[in-house]
C-alpha cells in the first residue's frame, strides 16, 4: 500500500511523505521520519537559542556528528564554488532586512564589509572555529541533509519498499521504482499552472531554488532572496535552478551555487562536475547542463 502524510510547518515549509510497503511498516516509517525531522530541526534551527547550532556558534557546545557532517560539506562547497556558496551570511541577510525597513539600498562598500571569510576550519578530525561564527546559519544545506536523514531512517523499516520526502522543493527518493517530479515555470508561480518540466528521480534527490516566492522589497523594487556571498547583493540574473544529485544535501547547496554564478559560469561548473541542472534566467531563457535528462 501507499501511505501519504503532510505536515506544516516543518523546517519552515510544508513537508510531504509518500511511503510504499506493508501497512504496519509504513505507519512505523511515518513516525520514524517525523521523529527524525523533529530531532534534527532542534539541532539546526538558527531561530532557537537552545538549538545545538546556536549553542555551538557561541562556543557553548561541541558539534554533534550531524552538525559536523553539514559543516564539513558546507566548507567543501564553499571552497569548490569559489565562495558562491557560503554558510555564514546571516549578517548580510539582516542588513537587507534593515534595508527593507529603511527603504534604501546598502552601498556596495558596506556590503563588502559584511562578506566574511569562512569562520571555521573543517577537517576529517574536527571542526575548529577560527573567527566569529555567529553568522553561520546553514539554511541552504541543512534542510537537504535533514530530508536525507529522515528518508534514510524511514527506509530502514522492514517492509518499506520506497520512500519519497518533499520538503518545500527539496525532494529525496529511496527504494524501488522511480518517480517523475514536476518543476514549475518560474514565470507563472502563483496561478496553479501545471508543471512546465518533469524529470525522473530514482534513488536520488532534486532541489529547486527560485526567486519567485520570496525576496526583498526596497521601495518599489523587488529583489530575490538569494544573496551573492561574494558581493553581498541579491542575485538578479536567475529565475530558478533545479539540480539532480545523489543527496538532497548536495542538491540543496548546488541549487544555490548555480543560481549565484552567472549562467555561463553555472553551466561550465555543472558540466565540469557532471551535474544535472536546469537553469531559467530572469529573461525566461532555459538552459540545461549536459547531464540533465531528456
Amino acid at each position: 500500500m501507499t501511505r501519504t502524510a503532510v505536515r506544516s510547518p516543518v523546517l519552515g515549509t510544508i513537508v510531504e511523505l509518500r511511503l510504499d510497503g506493508e501497512d504496519q511498516a509504513t505507519a512505523i516509517a511515518e513516525q520514524t521520519a517525523w521523529a527524525s525531522f523533529e530531532r534534527l530541526e532542534q539541532e539546526f534551527s538558527s531561530y532557537r537559542p537552545d538549538s545545538l547550532l546556536c549553542r555551538w556558534r557561541s562556543g557553548q557546545a561541541d558539534c554533534s556528528p550531524d552538525l559536523a557532517a553539514v559543516l564539513r560539506r558546507a566548507a567543501y562547497w564553499y571552497e569548490l564554488s569559489g565562495g558562491a556558496f557560503h554558510p555564514a551570511t546571516a549578517a548580510l541577510t539582516a542588513r537587507w532586512r534593515q534595508a527593507e525597513a529603511d527603504g534604501a539600498t546598502p552601498s556596495a562598500a558596506e556590503l563588502a564589509d559584511l562578506v566574511p571569510a569562512l569562520p571555521y576550519r573543517a577537517t576529517a578530525e574536527a571542526i575548529e572555529q577560527v573567527a566569529d561564527c555567529s553568522g553561520v546559519e546553514l539554511n541552504a544545506i541543512a534542510k537537504g541533509y535533514i530530508v536525507d536523514q529522515a528518508a534514510a531512517a524511514a527506509a530502514t523499516v522492514s517492509g518499506v519498499s520506497a520512500v519519497v520526502i518533499n520538503a518545500g522543493g527539496d525532494l529525496r527518493h529511496i527504494g524501488t521504482g522511480s518517480i517523475r517530479v514536476g518543476i514549475e515555470d518560474p514565470a507563472r508561480p502563483f496561478d496553479n499552472a501545471p508543471p512546465r518540466w518533469r524529470v525522473p528521480v530514482t534513488n536520488a534527490a532534486l532541489a529547486t531554488s527560485g526567486l519567485a516566492h520570496r525576496g526583498f522589497h526596497i521601495g518599489d523594487r523587488r529583489l530575490g532572496h538569494v544573496l551573492d556571498p561574494r558581493t553581498g547583493s541579491p542575485v538578479t540574473h536567475t529565475a530558478s535552478v533545479s539540480v539532480l544529485a545523489p543527496s538532497a544535501m548536495d542538491a540543496d547547496a548546488l541549487a544555490t551555487v548555480l543560481g549565484v554564478l552567472t549562467t555561463t559560469e553555472a553551466l561550465e561548473f555543472a558540466d565540469r562536475h557532471q551535474l544535472a541542472a536546469l537553469l531559467v534566467s530572469d529573461r525566461g531563457d532555459v538552459h540545461r547542463s549536459d547531464a540533465w535528462p531528456g
